[in-house]
């Protein structure tokens, strides 16, 4: 079975798109919240106190299969920066779910994330936790080509990853237990949807993204099953002071080199130590290095798979008439991983046989 990236001109025509604009409604209601889908929209914020927030509103739980039926969900996490994590749940009627498919305008009873080009405004409200956030742009929107991801040999399923809001400028408004705290940071959002478990067509992928003064870089790797080839797709966004001056798709753009790799002693899952994007664009080398420093957060699914987030060091150099400079800073990625591992882990979360889980990043 064949995997493929949709980039041709029939893949555009086909889901009427044009190639390098982004319309509002790409963010709107993609799949109908139907059984055999999922769908999220997703938010992060990285506040000035040294907190850390996570929004998601799912037409299904993450740990739910897409042949599941409309549950809708919210899951929103903030972590302090001494480590301690606020996780709050919401599953609401499949009456409570309205989401608008000529722009993003997502309910779930309560909770609201909606927003454009000009900006988010996200609401949620949980037992005694009430977010309100707005998140500005402060780079151009972008999509990796048509922003999916084909399988099959009818290309009869897909993932799609739109990463509308790559840095972002954010105001929060933070009330737990009755206390208010407001808290400015930088923010990101992207948009996610699709047909068929991540784990039926995907080895592994690593996610990342980082800060690094007026460069905003969002990386992705994306390795398909053996039975689709093990196709590695490959996503490279640079952005400096707001505008894009690097961005590609596919091995044959970008160069991922991945070195130092080891088996983590908790989940048996290979990982590597230091993972290197290399871009050459108008006459300029640009290359981001994630070097490995600690674990952060592991989810084990013991047959399924197991998730890992990790913090380490990042930099990014670029070359050009042979002068170069290089940016050092801090970052957070993740790796999924569904592929083989040398030993079975036992799962520290409840694993449902019929509703496998889907992961989503979180900073």
């Amino acid at each position: 079975m064949k995997a493929v990236i949709g980039n041709s001109p029939s893949h555009y025509q086909r889901l009427g798109l044009t190639p390098g604009v982004i319309e509002p409604w790409e963010d709107g209601l993609r799949t109908g919240a139907a059984d055999g889908t999922f769908e999220w929209w997703y938010c992060d914020a990285h506040l000035e106190d040294g907190s850390t927030l996570t929004v998601e509103f799912h037409t299904k739980p993450p740990y739910a299969s897409p042949k599941a039926p409309l549950t809708p969900f919210v899951l929103l996490t903030l972590t302090r920066p001494d480590g301690t994590r606020i996780q709050k749940t919401c599953i609401e009627s499949p009456d409570a779910f309205r989401a608008a498919t000529d722009g993003c305008d997502v309910w779930i009873g309560a909770n609201v994330f909606r927003g454009g080009p000009e900006g988010y405004t996200i609401h949620v409200e949980i037992d005694e936790v009430i977010v309100d956030l707005t998140l500005t742009p402060q780079v151009p929107p972008w999509r990796p080509e048509s922003g999916l991801l084909f399988f099959g040999e009818n290309e009869e399923h897909y993932i799609a990853w739109l990463p509308v809001v790559a840095r972002g400028a954010v105001d929060a408004v933070l009330t737990v237990d009755g206390e208010v705290v407001r808290s400015m940071g930088l923010g990101y959002h992207d948009h996610n949807w699709g047909n068929i478990a991540p784990r039926k067509i995907l080895d592994h992928w690593y996610w990342g993204r980082a800060l690094l003064g007026d460069y905003t870089i969002v990386t992705l790797t994306f390795v398909a099953d053996d039975q689709y080839g093990g196709v590695t797709v490959p996503v490279l966004l640079i952005v400096e002071a707001g505008k894009i001056v690097a961005a590609r798709v596919g091995a044959e753009g970008i160069e991922v080199a991945a070195d130092d790799t080891a088996v983590h002693p908790d989940s048996g899952v290979p990982f590597d130590k230091r993972l290197r994007y290399t871009i050459e664009e108008a006459g300029t080398t640009y290359t981001v290095t994630f070097t490995y420093l600690d674990d952060i957060f592991r989810l084990d699914f013991g047959e399924y798979g197991a998730y890992h987030r990790f913090l380490g060091d990042v930099t990014l150099t670029h070359t050009s008439d042979g002068h170069t400079d290089s940016l050092d800073g801090r970052t957070v990625w993740e790796l999924l991983y569904f592929g083989e591992r040398t030993h079975d882990a036992t799962a520290t979360v409840p694993v449902d046989a019929e509703h496998p889980p889907i992961i989503t990043h979180q900073a």
